[in-house]
């Protein structure tokens, strides 16, 4: 079964471990907040191959632009209301 993890707040390793352990080929990741510097921190590669998603505003006031990174996705909270309608878990970080 697909979750949608949400990550809202920047994650230490053995959290970040706990993630990627908890995580299937099919899961989606939704950065916002504080959890968008999880993508700054080169953390990145932990999640390649998969469906990730950043809101645009929390990415943009962290420093994250969409030139700098192509795997991600950048979304507005309607889109992120979609997610949790298309998933049919999520779990928030």
């Amino acid at each position: 079964m697909a979750i949608l993890h949400i990550i809202a707040r920047h994650l230490n390793a053995d959290e970040l471990s706990k993630l990627v352990d908890r995580s299937g080929a099919e899961d989606a990741y939704a950065f916002m907040d504080d959890g968008v510097y999880v993508l700054l921190s080169k953390h990145l590669t932990e999640f390649s191959a998969r469906s990730v998603y950043v809101l645009a505003q929390h990415g943009h006031e962290r420093g994250l632009t969409e030139d700098k990174n192509n795997q991600v996705q950048f979304i507005e909270m309607s889109d992120l209301v979609s997610l949790t309608a298309l998933y049919p878990t999520s779990v928030s970080w």
